[in-house]
């Protein structure tokens, strides 16, 4: 039997792409019935939100996955996901909940700033992806080094985020705890984010030999990754919104915080 009382508390959802529109995804991250990345995605519960408030559930993924099974049943896997399409779905559960307007706090840096609320349209953010050059998407994440061997990219997927945030944690713990960071730590830091947007090199795919390879690298080729990594990235929404500061009167550049616990408060 159908539960009477949810009639009036069961909001419809709204279609939205992921900027990625699925291109990256295996078999099974998605639901088998969408196409192009073409999601449903219905309004947070209060109880959903009170779980996105929750730390322990956000840095474990636990909070992802459970409001994808409720909001987004589409997304079967979103442990798999990546972070630009895990971003896209906070302002997407932004809009469908609350409106698309946001509220914001934001300091300039001119003499007689101070921290003001500005209101962004989240609608306008989703409008304008930055997507025409994945239609090349292989040409796209290849890449070579100075030294010519030939590396395959990919993007940093929301469990790479997290795993790195735990690395990151660690070492600002050490810090705060002895005031300084063991060799061993940092080194892990390093290898872990690199390793995020590595897919192969020179064929090979073996994370073992890629951390060892990497491990033996000079630090400029640490360099070259990044930056190859960095413009395969810019595709997506732009995040950084402009703002006109309400004490001088300039343009300044606000990049939109997309931590859950920040993005959905107020």
């Amino acid at each position: 039997m159908t539960n009477p009382l949810l009639a009036k508390v069961k909001l419809p959802g709204r279609i939205f792409q992921l900027p990625s529109k699925g291109i990256f995804y295996d078999d099974g991250v998605l639901a088998n019935h969408v196409k192009d990345a073409e999601i449903e995605v219905h309004p947070l519960s209060a109880l959903a939100e009170m779980k996105l408030r929750s730390p322990d559930l956000i840095f474990s993924g636990r909070a992802l996955r459970e409001i994808c099974l409720e909001c987004i049943p589409d997304i079967i896997k979103p442990e798999a996901l990546i972070s630009k399409d895990v971003d896209a779905i906070f302002c997407f559960l932004k809009i469908v909940t609350y409106g698309s307007e946001m509220t914001i706090k934001s300091t300039h840096d001119c003499p007689n700033r101070n921290n003001h609320e500005y209101v962004v349209n989240v609608e306008a953010i989703i409008m304008n992806a930055n997507n025409k050059i994945l239609d090349n998407v292989n040409a796209l994440y290849e890449a070579t080094l100075s030294n010519d061997q030939k590396l395959i990219l990919k993007p940093v997927t929301f469990q790479d985020s997290l795993d790195m945030t735990h690395i990151q944690q660690e070492v600002e713990k050490k810090l705060w705890e002895t005031g300084s960071a063991d060799n061993e730590l940092i080194e892990k830091a390093i290898i872990r984010d690199l390793m995020s947007v590595i897919s192969s090199v020179e064929g090979v795919s073996d994370k073992m030999m890629i951390e060892e390879w990497l491990r033996a690298l000079q630090k400029k080729f640490f360099t070259e990754i990044l930056d190859h990594s960095n413009q395969a990235s810019e595709w997506g929404f732009n995040l950084n919104v402009e703002l006109e500061c309400k004490d001088c009167g300039d343009k300044f550049y606000h990049n939109l915080e997309l931590n859950p616990i920040n993005f959905f408060s107020g």
